[in-house]
């Protein structure tokens, strides 16, 4: 399938693409391909990582968007839910979860009485800390084909990307 020792996969499927449609540019599909499939094995890899110590990735979003709250460790669900992308209610029953395995702890908040404020727990900065020294060797272990150089002018074209695309509607969207 693959014709030379630097093609992908990507690159076989986008010659038979360009034999098939030659009328049609497929360079943005080569790109979403790629993008698309490298999501798949970061995903799938940090997963594994997290899943050694007892997270999920939203548990693992959730936790870190309380210690990046610096101490004591807590926010209110709005600010967590910036982090984690997830519904009220959605973000309602991971904490409801992530409360019974005395991971946070929720309490009223002092400031609005409606509102409560979500705290990290000792074993939930424990497992945070033990979990993210193994997601940060993941991410380098996956980028260990890359020099620094290669990893910044990277960072800098898809940071260039996501901008742009944040900007675009796409159907009224």
């Amino acid at each position: 399938m693959v014709a030379d020792a630097n093609d992908d996969r990507l690159d076989w499927l986008s010659r038979q693409w360009n034999e098939t449609r030659a009328d049609m540019d497929i360079t943005p599909w080569q790109i979403w391909g790629r993008v698309t499939r490298i999501q798949e094995i970061f995903l799938g890899s940090i997963s594994k990582a997290l899943d050694e110590h007892q997270l999920n990735f939203k548990e693992f979003q959730t936790l870190g968007a309380l210690v990046l709250s610096g101490p004591p460790y807590e926010a209110n669900p709005n600010t967590i839910a910036r982090f984690n992308l997830l519904t009220s209610g959605g973000l309602a029953n991971l904490l409801a979860r992530m409360e019974r395995e005395e991971l946070v702890t929720r309490h009223p908040d002092p400031t609005d009485g409606r509102g409560v404020i979500v705290r990290i727990t000792q074993r939930g900065l424990d497992l945070f800390n033990a979990a993210l020294l193994a997601e940060n060797a993941v991410e380098h272990a996956l980028l260990a084909g890359m020099t620094a150089e290669e990893r910044q002018v990277l960072a800098v074209l898809l940071r260039k990307l996501l901008r742009q695309i944040d900007s675009v509607k796409i159907n009224g969207r």
